[in-house]
């Protein structure tokens, strides 16, 4: 009975963190791609739009993540039972799992499944990560500049030039970056909204990679602690099945006896990244 439970819980449980992790790295990597793209051809309209998505993954990356840690950590450590350790584990992970997959924010979705609002997370993030001071004002900069809004108007504008008379203010328009030129020296003038697309490409990618790679951690210790993909006949992206002694760990880490894929050790360290 007790391997049935397990048959039952745990590759259900492991297919689903696998499913998790990739979403979020094909997500990340596209926006990411996107982002440097639009910098590169200098699209910052566009750039807007991928640079606040990015910071809205990094955000929902650093919360998921961290709650799948925390509990895998109380999961790993739960005593052997017949039928008490897979409904304990499944009991800790299957409600992050199920709100991650399925949150919403629109009038359909079930009062019960309702996705924290993104704009929680953002200041989480920006709380949790070093520099993170000015995520929240790059994240307002982006989205003022994603809708038809100030933002979306100065993105190809240079500052506002005054006359020292202060009578009169200009600026000036173009798709390219912009300088002042005069009296043999060049000036280059801020792109406002280009600076938040960049420094939020900077800070995000930090952080997403770096989840991306703990959490990979997390998902294979999960697999090879309990041996999920032994106990079904699915073909799955990280189905590893242990095995012993001082031979190279599936998981690419390191020798099995050192990774400590078993019940009752620590598991991965899953922390915003700094």
């Amino acid at each position: 009975m007790a391997d049935q439970a397990a048959a039952v819980i745990y590759p259900e449980l492991h297919t689903r963190m696998v499913s998790w992790w990739l979403c979020h790295a094909w997500r990340g990597l596209d926006l990411l791609e996107d982002t440097i793209e639009n910098l590169w051809r200098w699209r910052i309209a566009s750039g807007a739009v991928t640079g606040r998505a990015l910071i809205e993954e990094a955000a929902s990356l650093n919360d998921e993540a961290r709650k799948l840690g925390e509990a895998w950590k109380t999961g790993k450590i739960t005593p052997a039972g017949e039928l008490s350790r897979p409904q304990a584990v499944r009991d800790t992970l299957a409600p992050i799992l199920l709100h991650a997959s399925f949150g919403s924010r629109t009038k359909e979705s079930l009062a019960t499944l309702q996705a924290t609002n993104v704009l929680t997370l953002v200041k989480k993030l920006g709380k949790q990560t070093a520099g993170g001071e000015n995520v929240l004002h790059w994240y307002d900069w982006l989205s003022d500049a994603a809708h038809p809004a100030f933002g979306s108007r100065i993105a190809y504008s240079s500052p506002p030039i005054g006359h020292q008379s202060r009578a009169v203010m200009m600026r000036v328009y173009a798709r390219s970056p912009l300088s002042l030129v005069g009296k043999g020296s060049t000036q280059d003038l801020e792109p406002t909204i280009a600076l938040a697309v960049a420094d939020s490409l900077i800070l995000s990618g930090k952080v997403i990679t770096g989840l991306l790679e703990q959490s990979l951690a997390l998902v294979d210790d999960f697999g090879l602690t309990t041996s999920a993909a032994t106990l079904t006949r699915r073909s799955y992206w990280r189905n590893f099945v242990p095995t012993r002694g001082g031979r190279q760990c599936p998981c690419g880490r390191g020798r099995w006896s050192d990774c400590r894929h078993r019940w009752g050790g620590l598991a991965p360290v899953v922390a915003t990244p700094n």
